[in-house]
């Protein structure tokens, strides 16, 4: 699997926060040093209007540098970096591959930027499709502003899994084409592989998609326990997943991940089965 990439992504940067260009050294690192192929992502700019008002973007795009709500940073070059993340899941969408972008987009709805996240990158590139899409979400987090803006489409299923209690304390139930498991802190592989086995396989089964589109946070993984979650997933899990959607075309889009190792190993799991 190749990954879209461009060094604008370490653009949108604020120092101290969470979510900074640091997070993405050590994957940056490994791909060098592994030669993974990456594909320049195009400007997504003119697809934004797919899920977002005309009021959020014209808000991002003249908004003065700063906090726009208590988690969320705006910089000079973040609208055109956000633009560069939708694009590089589009980009990832057409050649089914692994879209390394900042910032993240899960928490964003339609009229609202939050959560790290300013545009939703991976609900544009699965609505963009135009085809049934399966979107799993497995970022330690529920994608809020992803179920905000496919509940109801037809042509869209969405899977989460997200600890509870924790931010943003959505998806506490399953609701029209929205499955949500909630799992508990500390949760592990074990756990983890029965509901991909007991859940997740027969409701892509069941839903028959066209195309899979993976919200990729790695806050699950268990390298980023304590930082802004607790679960203690590995590698494994997140192969097992592979395993399942692997007769299908794909595409992934990160997501969180705040050690710099866990987004790492995530991608490098993913790539190395897919």
């Amino acid at each position: 699997m190749d990954t879209v990439f461009t060094d604008a992504y370490l653009e949108h940067d604020m120092g101290g926060h969470p979510e900074n260009k640091h997070r993405l050294d050590a994957v940056l690192r490994w791909m060098e040093k592994n030669r993974i192929e990456r594909i320049k992502p195009e400007n997504g700019e003119k697809y934004l209007e797919i899920v977002h008002s005309r009021a959020h973007i014209s808000h991002i795009k003249h908004c003065k540098p700063g906090f726009i709500d208590a988690d969320t940073y705006i910089t000079e070059k973040s609208y055109e970096v956000a633009c560069l993340a939708v694009g590089g899941a589009v980009t990832a969408a057409e050649n089914e591959a692994f879209a390394i972008v900042r910032p993240p987009g899960h928490h964003a709805t339609r009229d609202r930027a939050g959560g790290f996240c300013i545009f939703n990158n991976i609900a544009i590139a699965s609505i963009w499709l135009n085809k049934r899409v399966f979107i799993i979400d497995f970022d330690a987090h529920h994608g809020n502003g992803t179920q905000d803006i496919v509940m109801g489409n037809e042509n869209i299923m969405y899977f989460s899994t997200h600890q509870s209690p924790l931010y943003p304390g959505t998806g506490l139930e399953s609701k029209e084409n929205c499955i949500n498991v909630p799992l508990h802190p500390e949760t592990n592989d074990n756990t983890y592989i029965k509901i991909i086995d007991k859940v997740l396989k027969p409701a892509i089964e069941s839903f028959n998609p066209e195309y899979i589109a993976v919200s990729a946070g790695f806050d699950s993984y268990y390298k980023d326990y304590g930082w802004l979650t607790q679960l203690r997933l590995t590698q494994k899990s997140y192969r097992k997943i592979c395993e399942v959607i692997k007769p299908y075309k794909s595409f992934f889009v990160l997501e969180g991940g705040y050690n710099p190792e866990s987004i790492k190993e995530g991608v490098e799991s993913i790539i190395g089965y897919l």
